[in-house]
């Protein structure tokens, strides 16, 4: 007991037990990471698994695999962001099926996200932003208006957003919850302070002492995270920064997929193809990275993103 950690409770547990545990029909879930960059698909996969449904998704813009998945296995009822595949195009399930009013599509830039989720944090009922005035995000967002400040400046009011559970991805944690990021956190401490539940996926657990050995690198403190989980690969095919590069050929293939069954009138079955055999068939993550990209792959993709490390 010569640290005291004895005294605290593990927050490890399962992926299936985080999700069934923290996770509900209907709530509103914002996931961290940003563009193809720390996404927690691994837990987007597991939350499918279980059959969450009626979501209300808010995520850092711009967002790309993980929110498309949600959206074409027919989870979300409502998104809260902007979305592509970046270099690699559009989001296919997104493009097509918001044309048909599958789900409601808000409005949602960086600076709204992140003035919502600062009004909740400093419990007020709106944060000012000056960024986004004379945009038609103003115009076009639920939950901005312009407004003359008590100096007389223009400002946008950003109502407070409070989502019910967070979801981030992480390089390293440790079993009390604690987050180190490889690279930029982006905006997943302001996620982890603005919800009710947050549940980290780390690419690997290390020991406590590690965190009490260099305190000013915890990025995410253990107090804010309710349940952590090693996942390995847990952004894969997103990259997951300082660990393993984007998976483009795996990433190529979902979209072939979901283009060829998300145009109106297509009875094709390839995405429900996709959807059987990388979410609902894999008994577990592994046998999920196994299929999705083999350990040749995954080597080959550590290997690029940390090619003076001798894995």
């Amino acid at each position: 007991m010569g640290d005291g950690i004895a005294l605290r409770d593990s927050k490890e547990m399962t992926l299936e037990r985080a999700i069934s545990n923290h996770t509900t029909d209907g709530q509103q879930v914002i996931l961290g990471g940003v563009g193809h960059y720390n996404r927690p698909a691994a837990a987007v996969r597991e939350l499918l698994r279980q059959g969450r449904r009626d979501l209300e998704i808010f995520s850092s813009p711009i967002s790309g695999y993980d929110v498309d998945l949600l959206i074409g296995a027919g989870a979300v009822r409502r998104i809260w962001t902007n979305m592509n595949f970046d270099y690699l195009g559009m989001a296919p399930n997104f493009r097509h099926r918001v044309l048909r009013g599958e789900f409601e599509a808000v409005v949602c830039d960086e600076a709204t996200l992140f003035g919502g989720l600062r009004a909740t944090i400093e419990g007020l009922p709106y944060h000012p932003v000056r960024s986004i005035l004379g945009s038609d995000v103003v115009k076009a967002s639920p939950i901005a208006e312009e407004y003359v400040g008590p100096t007389g400046d223009r400002l946008v009011a950003i109502k407070a957003l409070q989502p019910q559970v967070a979801i981030l991805h992480a390089q390293e944690g440790d079993r009390y919850g604690n987050l180190r990021y490889a690279g930029s956190a982006f905006l997943d401490l302001t996620m982890a302070k603005a919800s009710d539940v947050v549940i980290a996926t780390v690419d690997r657990l290390v020991p406590h002492a590690s965190f009490i050995a260099d305190p000013k690198r915890t990025d995410v403190p253990g107090f804010l995270v309710t349940a952590v989980v090693e996942v390995p690969f847990g952004a894969h095919p997103c990259a997951s920064q300082g660990r393993y590069l984007i998976d483009e050929r795996h990433l190529d293939q979902y979209m072939t997929a979901a283009h060829a069954s998300a145009v109106e009138g297509s009875d094709d079955p390839a995405f429900d193809h996709y959807l059987k055999t990388f979410v609902h068939e894999p008994v577990d993550h592994f046998t999920y990275l196994e299929r999705a990209a083999g350990i040749a792959h995954l080597h080959a993709l550590s290997r690029a993103a940390t090619p003076e490390v001798d894995l």
